[in-house]
């Protein structure tokens, strides 16, 4: 038996308060009287004319003593203590883009399904069952519970998602959630359509595999879109198609811009053979394109034999440069059909949020709090930050080459003859550095992106470096890559999608492939958007948005490739009773009999003869 809170018991002193009441309550006089008649409603009334120092055995006093002993016990919280059989048992069920295949009767998971609920079925009652369902993100369905019908439900209510699966770390879910005390089993229900050694996992895994046929199944493993350098309306597009089957197999390779066909082949590929296909194309404005596969004759897996994109752009950019003249800006600005340039030397407060960029060039800008700003050797007034004296000839000496905005961009022979002489801005990302502090940084705070360089462009060469209009063609892109970035607006399955609204809304509406509506009232700028495991085009307010693509050989092969050690790793439906110690809480208990104690105390008082008289007349029966 355990107490969870012993400090309970320094409440038992009450009981002399309850003892102190009763002695004070006095010891009654005899009186020799003619006739009890007029005495007997108010003989409990008459006032003591002496204390009594000895307790009366008064049935309500026990009552009164036994009252408060049990409500102090319900405090106290006594726990008992057992050790029962049980077993815990973590049910793994395969989620991924490959448990869709039709080489089982109707599919993978189904059957995977049933026979999870057939293993279910079989076990003891007191089996303790949990659910992990292992997809993208391995996600924890159903916590330990002796609830079947609960667990079954949950069970049946998976589906597969277009997407490859991480293994992995399902099954890492899975044993982190077993009970210290035990062992437990975790029982992965699966294709194994995956690279995955089960010998090196922990003895607790165990897996059920699908006695599958000789699969058949040709899928588009690689869908890449670029833009042609020399014109923004024109793409190079490289198409992969590999054959996962174990003989030859036929198809059609068919390419759609919109609804015009702008490509037809007919072709074959011994097995595990892949072949490229590389297509140029003309796109005026953004529009579907579309790669599909027809085998012949159709094969196991279906979702892999389609692929989306979205070439073009929709929409052009507002760019507005406060300078009082950089022909060197100007001149890169103006050379992209995306943007629309506009120039002015002074700008109010609420004109920022007609611009979807805006470049201060050595020119104060108003206090900022929402917009994609560039400040080019000026510091915004509404940054607690002290400028000093201007710093000459700053060394450079580190920046980053990995950053999005420095890609390509060579800044080893960039000399700068003046640079300001600020401070790091708080949590801000820093590009470049130099001897006389940060020169190049990004800082973002809630509904603002700015990106702040420490020098003026005429008092550096930059202009005159080749990267230079690398840097503002990266510049254009990080801040609206939904323009500038062919592969913006297309993903893998199951990755979170960043999406930049243009207005400021309550709430925005995406459609998916399957014409589902997802609502999302908490907005934040930008929206991570993570809902994203079936493939095809998802919409906002009408228009395609993006679109989401399997593209994974991982997946696409629909042959078992886990090595394991089949007589010792497949599942035991024996029970592997373990004890585990439960604990039963004397509270609620404790509570109810006081409440019947309470009702007791109250009808001996309100009817303190009530027992007598029933005694009286069941002797006179007897008599």
């Amino acid at each position: 038996m355990t107490i969870l809170n012993p400090s309970a018991f320094y409440l038992l002193l009450l009981l002399g308060i309850i003892l102190f009441f009763y002695l004070l309550k006095g010891r009654p006089r005899k009186v020799i009287v003619s006739s009890t008649l007029f005495w007997r409603r108010i003989r409990q009334a008459l006032p003591a004319q002496r204390p009594r120092w000895r307790l009366p055995p008064e049935l309500l006093l026990f009552l009164q003593i036994a009252l408060l002993t049990l409500l102090i016990m319900a405090l106290a919280q006594f726990l008992l203590s057992r050790k029962e059989k049980k077993e815990f048992i973590v049910i793994v069920m395969d989620t991924t883009a490959s448990m869709q295949a039709t080489d089982l009767i109707p599919n993978r998971l189904a059957v995977a399904k049933k026979r999870a609920q057939e293993f279910i079925k079989e076990l003891p009652e007191n089996t303790q069952l949990a659910l992990v369902q292992a997809g993208k993100r391995p996600q924890l369905i159903a916590n330990f519970s002796d609830e079947r019908s609960y667990l079954l439900k949950r069970l049946k209510a998976l589906t597969p998602a277009d997407v490859r699966g991480n293994e992995t770390a399902a099954l890492e879910l899975a044993n982190s959630i077993l009970p210290t005390q035990t062992q437990g089993r975790v029982i992965f229900f699966t294709d194994g359509a995956f690279e995955l050694d089960l010998d090196s996992l922990p003895q607790t895994v165990e897996l059920v595999p699908l006695d599958k046929k000789n699969s058949r199944n040709l899928a588009i493993t690689s869908f890449e879109l670029r833009p042609r350098t020399e014109d923004s309306e024109k793409y190079e597009l490289l198409v992969k198609v590999t054959n996962f089957s174990l003989q030859k197999e036929r198809f059609s390779l068919r390419l759609w811009l919109g609804q015009n066909l702008i490509f037809k082949s007919e072709s074959a590929l011994s097995s595990q053979e892949e072949k490229k296909y590389i297509h140029n194309l003309e796109v005026k404005q953004k529009t579907i394109l579309k790669a599909e596969i027809y085998p012949y004759p159709q094969d196991d897996l279906a979702i892999d034999n389609t692929a989306y994109a979205l070439p073009g752009f929709s929409e052009r950019l507002n760019v507005l440069l406060v300078s009082r003249g950089n022909l060197f800006l100007k001149a890169t600005l103006e050379s992209y059909p995306q943007v629309n340039l506009y120039q002015k030397q002074t700008i109010l407060p609420e004109e920022l949020s007609g611009y979807d960029l805006i470049i201060f060039d050595n020119i104060v800008p108003p206090p900022l709090k929402r917009g994609n700003i560039v400040c080019l050797g000026v510091l915004p007034p509404n940054l607690s930050l002290e400028e000093q004296d201007p710093q000459p000839n700053p060394i450079l000496t580190e920046w980053q080459i990995d950053h999005p905005l420095l890609r390509f961009v060579n800044l080893e022979n960039m000399n700068v003859r003046q640079s300001l002489g600020i401070e790091t801005l708080p949590e801000a990302d820093i590009l470049l550095r130099s001897s006389a502090g940060p020169l190049i940084q990004v800082w973002q705070s809630g509904g603002l992106r700015l990106l702040f360089i420490g020098f003026d462009l005429y008092n550096s060469d930059f202009p005159l470096q080749i990267g230079f209009p690398i840097f503002i063609f990266n510049l254009l892109q990080w801040f609206h890559p939904q323009v500038f970035d062919p592969t913006y607006s297309q993903i893998q399955t199951g990755e979170e999608f960043v999406i930049f609204p243009k207005a400021q809304k309550e709430e925005i509406t995406i459609v998916n492939p399957h014409n589902e509506i997802i609502t999302i009232e908490d907005r934040k700028d930008p929206l991570i958007f993570s809902e994203t495991t079936i493939a095809g085009v998802y919409t906002l307010d009408g228009k395609s948005l993006f679109t989401a693509n399997l593209l994974s050989a991982h997946e696409s092969n629909l042959l078992s490739r886990v090595t394991f050690s089949a007589a010792s790793r497949e599942v035991n439906r024996q029970v592997k009773n373990e004890y585990s110690e439960s604990k039963l809480s004397l509270s609620p208990m404790l509570i109810l009999l006081s409440c019947l104690l309470l009702f007791i105390e109250w009808y001996l008082y309100h009817f303190p003869g009530a027992i007598g008289k029933k005694k009286s007349k069941f002797s006179k029966r007897t008599a």
